[in-house]
C-alpha cells in the first residue's frame, strides 16, 4: 500500500541500454602448455537494464577475430539475471543465475555451453562490507581432437589426420566469503574461495585494493590458487574511466586464475578496448520513493546516479546517521523502517551532499543547504466489526 501522499517516481521503474564493446586483445598461453600467444580483434554487443526492486538483467554477444594465422577466433553468447535486495539496514540478499555458450575455431575446435547460479549474504556495517556467497555451475564440453596416422599406398607412405570429437560434462560448486573496507577513494577486500569439480578440489585465496577516484576504478588483485595440478599465482591490474557523456575506456592485464568449471589452467594477456552506449530505454527518475507496509513502514528509495562510487541516505528516520546504499546497476537502493509524520532527508555522494531537484518537498535546513521533506500517514486500520 502506498502511504506516502506525495507523488514521484516509482522504484520498480524499468531501464534498458545498449552498448558497443570494441577493443583488442593479446593473449599467452598457459605456463607448460601447448597453446600459442595470439592477438585478437574484439567486439561485441551488450544489453542490459534493472527491472522491479533490485532486480536486473544482462545479455551480450560477443566476438574475437584473430589476427595471427596460428590463433583460434571465438564467439560467445551470455545471458544472466539477478536479485539484490536489502531486508535491514545491515543485511542483504542476492541471488544471481547466467548461461553462457561459446565456440573456439581452429587449430583446435571447442565448444562449451554453462550455466551457474550464485546466491549471497550480505552485511553492511558504516564502511564495512561482508559476503558470503554460494556457487553452483552445471554445463558441457566438445574438443576436437586431431589423431594423425601414416597410411602406405602405391604412391608411398601418406599422412592423414582425423578429427575425433570427445565430449565431456562439467561441474563445479562451492564458496566464498569476502570483506571490503572502504577508506575514503580505497577499499581493500580479502577473500577466500573454495570449490569441488571433477579434477578435484580448488582453493583460492584473494587480496585485492580499488581505487575509486571521480573518473573511474583502477584494481589490482592478487591471488594463490591451490589447484589439483598444483599452486598458482597470478596477478592483474584494470581500469575503467568514463571518457565521455556515452563512453567508457576499458583496459586490463596479468595473469589469470583458473577455472574450476570449464576444467580452464590459468594464463596471462591484456586488452583494452571502448564501451559505448548506443541507446537508453525506458526512462528512470533521478529519484524513486515508495511506502511499503512489512510488519511496520518502510521507505524504499532508490536514486540513480551511474558514475557515483558511494551514496549514503541521511535523515531523521536514520537519526542523521549515514546508512550505505547498496548499488543495483546504475541505481542506489536502501530500505528503511519510518514513522509517520514528516521527515526530511538527503544523501552523500562520494562524500559530498546531494539532494535531487525532483525531490519532494524541497526545503531550506538551518545551515542554508536544501533538504528533501516527506509527509508519511498513519497505516490505515482495518474497521472494528465486533458485535
Amino acid at each position: 500500500m502506498l502511504l506516502c501522499v506525495l507523488t514521484g517516481g516509482q522504484v520498480a521503474a524499468q531501464e534498458t541500454s545498449l552498448a558497443l564493446d570494441l577493443g583488442a586483445s593479446y593473449s599467452l598461453p598457459p605456463a607448460g602448455g601447448t597453446g600459442i600467444a595470439s592477438t585478437y580483434a574484439n567486439g561485441g554487443l551488450r544489453l542490459g537494464g534493472s527491472f522491479g526492486a533490485g532486480g536486473y538483467f544482462h545479455a551480450a554477444g560477443m566476438g574475437g577475430l584473430a589476427l595471427s594465422e596460428e590463433g583460434a577466433s571465438w564467439a560467445s553468447l551470455l545471458a544472466g539475471r539477478g536479485w539484490l535486495q536489502p531486508v535491514s539496514r545491515t543485511v542483504s540478499l542476492g541471488l544471481a543465475v547466467m548461461g553462457e555458450a561459446f565456440t573456439v575455431g581452429e587449430p583446435v575446435p571447442y565448444r562449451a555451453a554453462y550455466a551457474r547460479v550464485e546466491p549471497e549474504l550480505g552485511f553492511t556495517f558504516g564502511g564495512t562490507f561482508i559476503r558470503l556467497s554460494g556457487y553452483g555451475g552445471l554445463g558441457t564440453s566438445e574438443v576436437t581432437v586431431i589423431e594423425t596416422f601414416v597410411r602406405d599406398t602405391r604412391f608411398g607412405p601418406r599422412v592423414f589426420q582425423v578429427g575425433f570429437p570427445v565430449a565431456s560434462d562439467l561441474w563445479a560448486w562451492g564458496g566464498a566469503a569476502e570483506i571490503e573496507q572502504q577508506l575514503g577513494p580505497l577499499a581493500p577486500r580479502l577473500a577466500v574461495e573454495a570449490y569441488e569439480s571433477p579434477q578435484g578440489p580448488y582453493v583460492v585465496g584473494r587480496l585485492g585494493l580499488e581505487l575509486r577516484p571521480e573518473a573511474g576504478i583502477f584494481y589490482v588483485e592478487g591471488a594463490v590458487w591451490d589447484t589439483p595440478d598444483g599452486e598458482e599465482v597470478v596477478l592483474i591490474a584494470g581500469v575503467r574511466v568514463r571518457t565521455g557523456g556515452k563512453s567508457t575506456f576499458l583496459a586490463s592485464g596479468g595473469r589469470y586464475g583458473p577455472d574450476p568449471l570449464l576444467d580452464s589452467p590459468a594464463a596471462g594477456g591484456l586488452g583494452a578496448g571502448v564501451s559505448i552506449e548506443l541507446a537508453r530505454f525506458g526512462p528512470v527518475p533521478e529519484l524513486g520513493w515508495e511506502i511499503l507496509e512489512d510488519g511496520g513502514l518502510i521507505l524504499a528509495l532508490a536514486l540513480r546516479d551511474p558514475g557515483a562510487r558511494r551514496v549514503e541516505c541521511v535523515g531523521e528516520f536514520t537519526n542523521w546517521e549515514a546508512v550505505p546504499m547498496l548499488r543495483d546497476g546504475d541505481v542506489w537502493r536502501v530500505r528503511l523502517p519510518i514513522t509517520p509524520g514528516v521527515h526530511h532527508f538527503g544523501f552523500f555522494v562520494d562524500g559530498a551532499w546531494y539532494v535531487p531537484s525532483e525531490a519532494p518537498g524541497l526545503t531550506e535546513d538551518e545551515w542554508g543547504g536544501v533538504q528533501a521533506s516527506i509527509f508519511v500517514n498513519e497505516p490505515l486500520r482495518p474497521t472494528d466489526v465486533t458485535p
